[in-house]
């Protein structure tokens, strides 16, 4: 049996994890269009910051490929795929045949579609490469912008002042962490945000930048013109699949999969941020670019290769953060609130915790805890099982409370 997984973040990696436990005298081929081996983007940020050496953005040994007999094609990004043939072609014109192919090639970044966005000193946060660039860059740098209220954003906010870099984030958004926060529980990290050396601009975007080679610049929807000798656009990231033929397999937002990470073709499977999968909330499916979910679908998509049928029990939205000393959970949605939902708060702001639950018919369908972190693998279970929590909705946020699941 051959298998090739096209992707080395965390779907690709516990993928083959789960593979060769499974099946130890399988192939496994690992294609990656960068050349370096698997490394974390979440802590890329520390790397900027000087709080880790490089050799910390790795999450896997260097011996990783060796030890799971692993054939690696690194540098070699996949430009096609042919399930009629079952091969795939990389960019070099190598042709792969396979027996199962895992598609797990992350999401890209949100690209800014404005003048002079390609001037040197404007990186995105999303690759090893750029990454280098930055810190390569920093000796010259004096005033540095970030770009996008999200957990990367603010993450490099934090590196770049710590090295007494003038930094400035502009958040297009009227809060930080638009997507996952409501604005209570925003204010708290806003506030820790005031309180360090960056300074915050909500409701503010860039139109354009300007530089001669490179960028001198930004210039902001109100007609300001922001001085500034780098650029970190942070806005998220997205599905982007040019190598399929919709036509041979089913794609909306991501590439759609059943409960066993299957495709619509055959011997095809997806998972991680380009995949479209169960949602455990709305029972639908949706795409979600967070490392455990990446995580937990390459686990279950490669058990489900290697021919252990067993269904992905579905996820539900789940983001952490530690920001400045403030620890930060947010699961499921707690932006919405509908006409017969019940809202449990804790908060205490002079101590940074804020606690949010929103319950729908009695179940769990989303929470924020921060601050003091407290039951939140008792919840998470909550909001997976689906089981109904009134009788014991007035504990959810004690200290010492015990469930039964």
């Amino acid at each position: 049996m051959r298998y090739v997984i096209v992707g080395a973040g965390p779907a690709g990696i516990n993928a083959i994890e789960a593979i060769r436990k499974i099946d130890p005298e399988g192939e496994i081929i690992n294609v990656s269009d960068e050349p370096y081996l698997p490394y974390s983007k979440p802590v890329m940020p520390h790397y900027i910051g000087g709080h880790i050496p490089f050799e910390g953005v790795f999450f896997r040994p260097k011996d990783f490929y060796r030890d799971y007999e692993v054939t690696p094609i690194l540098g070699d990004g996949m430009i096609e795929v042919d399930p009629d043939r079952s091969l795939i072609i990389l960019k070099s014109g190598r042709r792969v045949p396979y027996d199962k192919l895992l598609i797990a090639t992350g999401g890209k970044p949100r690209k800014m579609n404005v003048d002079g966005v390609n001037l040197k000193g404007i990186y995105y946060l999303t690759s090893l490469d750029y990454t280098k660039q930055i810190v390569k860059d920093l000796p010259e740098v004096k005033r540095a912008l970030v770009l996008g209220g999200g957990p990367l954003g603010l993450k490099a906010c934090l590196s770049l002042s710590h090295h007494g870099i003038d930094v400035k984030i502009l958040i297009s958004s009227a809060q930080v962490m638009s997507q996952a926060l409501d604005p209570d529980s925003a204010k708290i990290l806003e506030k820790k945000l005031e309180q360090s050396a960056v300074e915050m601009r909500l409701k503010t975007s860039v139109v354009a930048f300007e530089g001669n080679g490179r960028v001198k610049y930004a210039i902001l929807d109100n007609g300001e013109r922001l001085e500034t000798d780098l650029v970190i656009i942070g806005k998220g990231v997205r599905p982007e699949f040019p190598y399929l033929d919709p036509r041979k397999i089913r794609v909306n937002v991501g590439i759609i999969v059943n409960n066993y990470m299957e495709t619509s073709a055959h011997n095809v499977y997806a998972a991680g941020d380009v995949a479209e999968s169960y949602d455990l909330l709305t029972g639908g499916s949706n795409t979600v670019a967070v490392w455990p979910r990446a995580s937990e679908q390459g686990h279950y998509a490669g058990m489900n290769m290697a021919g252990f049928r067993k269904p992905y029990p579905g996820a539900h939205r789940m983001n952490s953060l530690d920001f400045e000393g403030v620890s930060c959970i947010v699961m499921g949605d707690v932006k919405t609130i509908k006409t017969g939902y019940t809202v449990i708060t804790q908060k205490d702001p002079k101590r940074n915790i804020y606690q949010r639950i929103i319950l729908e018919n009695g179940r769990i369908r989303g929470a924020a805890i921060i601050g003091r972190i407290v039951n939140v693998g008792g919840i998470n279970r909550f909001i997976r099982k689906g089981v109904p929590v009134q009788k014991v909705k007035d504990s959810l946020l004690e200290d010492k409370a015990t469930f039964i699941y």
